[in-house]
């Protein structure tokens, strides 16, 4: 594994409780995806992740909570276990044998809601861009509408050959109005920020979008 090899970051909230367990699309699956790409441009090489969302003790936080973590292809199923498993019995949660919560569930409000603000798990990876040994990828999944305007302002601010920023999401959940404008979803305003509207993105076609923009940006 080359230790000078671009990272990939993959950043997904943790509000719904769709996002937990084997499906399709859920948030393990979304980390087989990044693997996938990694290990395309380092043999072997993990992903960091970071999951944002609401805190799991209902207090009020200043714009939520993020947290970075470093998976490797060997402890993705022992990492899911815990980060991408919720034991929530759906409103059973008085029985006392049931499932002892998972360690996402200490931290998020997991599957109990319907806001995650995307901000603060923004500003925790433009944090770790100055640790990059090589622009990155960042794969950034949105639930929702909140906070579009300073997160494009954030983007820009990190500077254009900082990181390649791959958006994505359910249409109906993060729109598409302020997105499509002047292009912007097709980087034609910021070169470096790309979105997609779902969350089936294929590993190979960002694998080839991310090592298009490197040779731009990089010469």
């Amino acid at each position: 594994m080359n230790s000078d090899a671009a990272r990939v970051i993959l950043v997904l909230p943790t509000g719904r409780s769709i996002y937990f367990g084997p499906d399709e699309y859920a948030i393990t699956w979304q980390v087989r995806q990044a693997l996938r790409i990694a290990g395309g441009i380092s043999p072997g090489a993990g992903v960091d992740v970071v999951l944002y969302g609401e805190p799991a003790d209902d207090r009020i936080a200043d714009g939520g909570v993020a947290v970075r973590m470093r998976v490797e292809p060997e402890t993705l199923e022992e990492w899911a276990g815990e980060w991408a498993t919720i034991s929530d019995a759906g409103g059973l949660s008085f029985l006392e044998d049931r499932r002892p919560a998972t360690r996402v569930e200490g931290v998020f409000a997991a599957g109990r809601s319907s806001i995650s603000r995307p901000l603060v798990a923004l500003r925790e990876v433009v944090a770790t861009l100055r640790e990059a040994p090589a622009p990155p990828l960042v794969l950034f999944q949105l639930d929702n509408q909140l906070q579009e305007e300073e997160m494009v302002l954030a983007i820009r601010d990190a500077g254009p050959g900082a990181a390649f920023w791959q958006l994505f999401g359910r249409r109906h959940s993060m729109g598409d109005s302020f997105w499509i404008q002047e292009g912007l979803y097709r980087g034609r305003v910021l070169p470096n920020l790309a979105v997609h509207f779902g969350v089936d993105w294929s590993h190979r076609a960002v694998a080839r979008r991310f090592s298009r923009w490197r040779k731009k940006a990089l010469g």
